[in-house]
């Protein structure tokens, strides 16, 4: 399987997990950093729903709950229930991931770093996913603790510095001065100082 990355708009779709173990529990925490439902369907699960987001349905997968997925996660032990399923999605147009078996698989579900605005998006195509998580936990390391602040900051002046800076090359190189600025600064440089900066840039 050869998958190409992309980011793609989940807000308000539904996530379909068949199963509510251990697994599926990881799955649920890493998709519920997202702006989406999610419907859990399995017979016994400690997972706790939540109003508006987390949906738990006690009972065994009937073909009937496809109807409402945008994209579906087995993860259940049953070998022959994850084949179903991912069959059925294929017939339906309906992305699936079948968790330790990439061969059912119509998408990967990478290691995820999330903060704020960013995401990072980590796979090795199902060859180490220990190593993806292990980079994963690097770079969350490494990471600024306020970089979602300096990115919503950064998002803001994109707003507006296009008027201050008609030049597309002039605004690039002010993006990156103000960002390195931010980082540092820790974000502490003042909004005065990158108004200077954007009218220098913009002479």
């Amino acid at each position: 399987m050869e998958a190409f990355p992309f980011f793609m708009d989940v807000e308000d779709k539904t996530c379909l997990i068949v199963g509510g173990g251990k697994v599926a529990r990881e799955k649920v925490d890493s998709l519920s950093r997202f702006s989406m439902r999610i419907l859990i369907v399995a017979l016994e699960t400690d997972i706790e729903p939540q109003e508006g987001k987390i949906e738990i349905r006690k009972k065994p997968f009937e073909d009937e709950d496809l109807e409402e997925a945008d994209f579906c996660i087995c993860a259940t032990s049953d070998r022959h229930l994850n084949r179903r399923i991912s069959q059925l999605c294929k017939m339906n147009r309906i992305p699936v991931n079948v968790v330790d078996d990439a061969a059912l698989c119509s998408f990967i579900m990478p290691s995820i770093v999330k903060r704020g605005p960013l995401t990072i998006a980590i796979s090795t195509g199902g060859k180490s996913p220990a190593y993806a998580q292990r980079l994963r936990q690097r770079i969350d390391h490494e990471m600024p603790e306020n970089i979602d602040d300096i990115l919503e900051r950064l998002g803001t002046l994109r707003k507006h510095i296009p008027e201050l800076i008609p030049d597309q090359g002039c605004r690039k190189k002010y993006y990156k001065e103000a960002l390195e600025l931010m980082l540092s600064t820790e974000n502490t440089v003042s909004d005065d100082e990158l108004k200077a900066l954007a009218e220098k840039y913009g002479r």
